[in-house]
């Protein structure tokens, strides 16, 4: 999921890359202009080094490009806001966390959300998102502020009633078996997906083990109207910006969507895997 930002970096390096080939400089010509290393223009331009906003400066200055500034210190605050260390967010707790994600939520209309190994939040009963934030807390390092973290995660989701508001969820069948808590919370857990399903601003699309999609993606993702898609990752939250990457997503959502059962079929292998965990 890092390939985002490193793409981004890639991209922008590429960018400066060709402002210094069309002034006809070499690396060290440039280098030598900004007083800098010649490795640091190499690492800048093969995307292994984020430029600052002073280094974009300059370098389009001494390219004689001073018109190309704007948009790639655009590129840059982009790409800064791909990377959101969880130690940040952490510093307000997990109840902070949750209370951001809700203020966020109220400026978008149209929710897609993908996941593959887990219920997305808006949709997890108390006991799942028990067991869900204890197991990140633990991966964490923090164990406070669970209950209170569950409480507002359960208000956050009086939003799937407001009538502003659209939702389109697609969930691969593997996060129905993969246990979060004791039986009786995945029970509980698929039944409300069940009832979920029934509102009337929501669809609960499932993708059965049996019927492969066009494309299943790899990592769960929520694209925020056409503006954004936000993917969490082992150590951070990644906020894509890009028309492209916010593009590329799209597609992506509905190849995902095309092998997936909705409505009545939905609610059928819903059903189902609750029978399975009977016997």
């Amino acid at each position: 999921m890092t390939h985002s930002i490193e793409r981004a970096r890639r991209d922008l390096g590429r960018r400066l890359r060709e402002l210094r080939g069309s002034a006809e400089l070499t690396g060290t010509q440039l280098a030598d202009r900004l007083g800098w290393s010649q490795s640091k223009v190499s690492k800048i331009e093969t995307g292994r080094q984020a430029p600052t906003s002073e280094d974009v400066s300059v370098w389009v200055r001494a390219c004689g490009t001073p018109e190309a500034r704007t948009d790639l210190l655009a590129r840059l605050r982009d790409l800064e806001s791909m990377w959101v260390e969880w130690k940040e967010q952490l510093g307000g707790g997990l109840v902070g966390i949750q209370s951001r994600m809700a203020a966020e939520e109220e400026q978008v209309s149209l929710f897609r959300v993908y996941e593959s190994m887990i219920i997305p939040g808006l949709l997890q009963t108390p006991g799942y998102a028990s067991a869900v934030l204890e197991m990140a807390s633990r991966r964490n390092g923090t164990a406070v502020g669970i209950t209170e973290a569950v409480e507002q995660r359960m208000r956050r989701q009086e939003i799937l009633y407001r009538r502003d508001k659209r939702f389109q969820f697609v969930i691969a069948e593997a996060a129905l078996h993969h246990r979060r808590g004791d039986r009786d919370t995945m029970a509980g857990q698929i039944d409300r997906l069940v009832s979920v399903s029934e509102l009337s601003n929501v669809s609960v699309g499932i993708i059965p083990f049996d019927t492969p999609p066009p494309y299943l993606p790899l990592h769960g993702f929520w694209i925020e109207d056409e503006a954004s898609v936000i993917i969490e990752t082992a150590s951070a939250e990644l906020t894509l910006t890009h028309r492209s990457e916010i593009e590329q997503y799209l597609h992506v959502f509905e190849m995902a969507s095309a092998g997936a059962r909705f409505n009545d079929g939905a609610r059928a292998l819903l059903h189902r895997v609750t029978r399975t965990m009977g016997s």
